[in-house]
């Protein structure tokens, strides 16, 4: 089977030409799976973060372009794709949101599937990855999904915080949330065979406002993987760069 994964989208800050890249890898490769890492909504009117000033009162709009963004997909996969959105800590400002100022209407902190309509759109929730496990199948086994911020910590350069997390649960994995892109091989005390610590990348524009806090300098990388389990020669996807 073919799963295609896509790290931070960062709605409405994305990428146009890795959104019709997407589009294209899904009807090339034609995936039983699609798996979105996480910070698919960038949610910057409810950031505490420096923000643009004209944003603070448009959530409504990152919603509705986060439905529509997320309808095309599953029209672009088809009915039989399996489309999988874990979620990363800029979807759970919704919820901190909530608790720190309106822990009245604590009824409506994990309400953000609802205003997305995930459920209509056949798209399965995964509200933390480390209680829930997402799995993708390489061709040599399986590599377990998270967004990132699960577990503190960062990169100072690809694939270092993918293999604190790798270590931590003894499996090969697979991250976004960094921006960064890099894979580290490892072993584990106890266990046969090598495994693999990835950080994907983003697929957000790094010339729009949302993102204009880390450019020019850095070294973020937009990134898309293809897991194909038929391969055996290796743990590693294809990576395909926007």
């Amino acid at each position: 089977m073919i799963t295609i994964v896509s790290p931070d989208i960062h709605i409405p800050f994305q990428c146009p030409d890795a959104e019709r890249l997407l589009h294209r890898l899904i009807r090339k490769h034609k995936p039983g799976k699609l798996v979105l890492l996480g910070d698919v909504l960038d949610c910057h009117a409810i950031s505490t973060h420096n923000k643009i000033a004209y944003w603070r009162d448009n959530f409504e709009e990152e919603l509705l372009q986060g439905y529509e963004y997320l309808k095309k997909l599953r029209k672009t996969c088809g009915p039989k794709t399996e489309i999988v959105y874990i979620q990363g800590n800029h979807e759970r400002r919704w919820g901190k949101l909530v608790g720190r100022c309106l822990p009245q209407l604590s009824v409506t902190r994990n309400l953000l599937p609802h205003f997305l309509k995930l459920k209509e759109l056949d798209i399965k929730w995964v509200q933390d990855a480390s209680v829930t496990p997402v799995w993708v199948n390489s061709g040599q086994g399986k590599i377990r999904c998270y967004h990132g911020d699960e577990v503190r910590g960062s990169s100072a350069f690809g694939a270092r915080h993918a293999l604190k997390i790798g270590k931590l649960i003894n499996s090969s994995v697979l991250i976004g949330h960094t921006h960064r892109h890099g894979c580290i091989s490892f072993t584990v005390a106890g266990k046969k065979g090598n495994f693999v610590a990835i950080e994907l990348g983003h697929v957000a524009d790094q010339k729009s406002k949302g993102m204009a806090y880390a450019y020019p300098h850095t070294d973020w990388t937009k990134c898309y993987a293809i897991f194909d389990d038929k391969k055996k020669d290796s743990p590693l996807p294809e990576f395909v760069f926007v």
